[in-house]
């Protein structure tokens, strides 16, 4: 009898659902390379490989950064850097799981872990965004999307 380690539906579904909103929130500031990042990242998290998925995700940032870069709406790169955090937090999760558990017992789990990021990924983004707000005028959007995400990998860090 063999067990079966693939990712379960909700998961690819959940990673999916991010990378999209991270790459149209991206392409519509102009940085129409994160478009790649949606196939890579669901790529990654269906064959379980953390190399691909951070080939989607990278793609994904990037796409962020060259919004930023352009000087798009604040707003969609924000929403776009969420979009990208997400993903990977999503992917990675959906691939730890199916290397621990059958495809078929993550999807309530996933759910939860996925509600919980958004919230903590949500409240950053309102947190980052009200201080760009407040901070002198003439600031990149390429700041707000670095701002997250340092604030993200502090808060990462700190949870290990």
């Amino acid at each position: 009898m063999s067990v079966e380690r693939s990712p379960s539906r909700q998961g690819l579904a959940l990673t999916g659902a991010t990378a999209l909103l991270a790459a149209v929130a991206a392409s519509l500031g102009g940085g129409i390379v994160a478009l790649l990042g949606v196939p890579l990242a669901l790529f990654g998290v269906r064959r379980t490989s953390r190399l691909v998925l951070a080939g989607g995700v990278f793609a994904l940032f990037a796409g962020v950064v060259l919004a930023g870069v352009a000087e798009a709406d604040p707003g969609l790169v924000l929403l776009a850097m969420v979009g990208t955090v997400l993903c990977w937090d999503v992917g990675e999760n959906a691939i730890s799981l199916a290397e621990q558990l059958r495809s078929s017992a993550g999807g309530r789990v996933e759910a939860v872990h996925a509600a919980a990021s958004t919230l903590l990924a949500g409240g950053v983004a309102v947190g980052g965004y009200s201080i760009f707000l407040l901070s002198s005028g003439g600031q990149p959007g390429v700041a707000l999307s670095l701002l997250v995400l340092g604030t993200v990998l502090v808060l990462l860090v700190l949870g290990d």
